[in-house]
């Protein structure tokens, strides 16, 4: 068969038409098979073109977090402890203090075979050593000074016991100058004794003060009495001696 130049052509376009329908179809029939999920061998054009799949983002497991259990400690409870009760102690009564009683001077001095009676306010201090024969005592008497002392009466005179005490205190008190200015009778109970009265003056020649000095005798008791008072009123001096030898007895 002779085929002429336009039968050629038209074979030609034909042919042109046919390739592209085959393609057509080809392509057509590729995309069926992908929107169905059939087959397995895709080209990269057809990769390409598909819809990518959303993959949803599975988390990495996270590993439990490990819980530290702290143990729970009771707490100590301190055991209670009963106060202690301080024993109630009773208030001590206050002891009633009885009042001392001041001791009254004694009334008389009557312990060496002699009386002397004491007017209020006069306090005897016996020296150590006294006796019935010999001894002395001091009174503190309402602002004078007493001394009374006794020796046995055996070689000694009322004279010489009254010069042996004025010497005696003049040899005691160095810084005063003593001066006999009186001499008297005296009776004392029913014996009779002698007195004399003195003043002191100090360097100055003022009178210092002054005293009346007098002895006896208790015949009965062996024994002779020297009474010496001194003092800063004369007068005084003599009331207080006055007194005491009025006071006095042999026994």
């Amino acid at each position: 068969m002779h085929i002429g130049h336009g039968d050629l052509t038209g074979i030609m376009s034909f042919s042109k038409k046919m390739r592209a329908m085959v393609a057509l179809a080809t392509v057509t029939g590729l995309l069926g098979l992908t929107a169905c999920g059939g087959g397995n061998d895709v080209s990269s054009e057809s990769a390409s073109t598909a819809v990518p799949e959303t993959i949803t983002a599975t988390a990495a497991p996270v590993p439990p977090t490990e819980i530290s259990v702290i143990p729970t400690v009771a707490p100590t409870v301190a055991p209670t402890v009963a106060p202690t009760l301080a024993p109630t102690v009773a208030p001590t009564a206050t002891p009633t203090v009885v009042p001392t009683a001041t001791p009254k001077p004694p009334q008389e001095l009557n312990e060496f075979g002699f009386v002397l009676g004491l007017d209020r306010g006069a306090y005897v201090t016996n020296l150590p050593g006294n006796t019935d024969s010999q001894g002395i005592v001091q009174l503190e008497y309402s602002g004078v000074n007493v001394i009374l002392s006794w020796v046995p009466i055996n070689g000694v005179t009322v004279e010489g016991l009254i010069s042996g005490t004025f010497d005696m205190l003049q040899d005691n008190q160095p810084d005063l100058t003593f001066e006999t200015v009186s001499e008297s009778v005296i009776s004392v109970g029913i014996e009779a004794g002698s007195a004399i009265g003195f003043k002191s003056a100090d360097g100055s020649s003022d009178v210092a003060g002054g005293g009346l000095i007098g002895a006896w005798n208790c015949p009965d008791q062996s024994t002779s009495f020297t009474l010496m008072v001194t003092g800063h009123d004369a007068s005084v001096v003599q009331l207080r001696f006055n007194r005491l030898t009025s006071n006095f007895s042999c026994s």
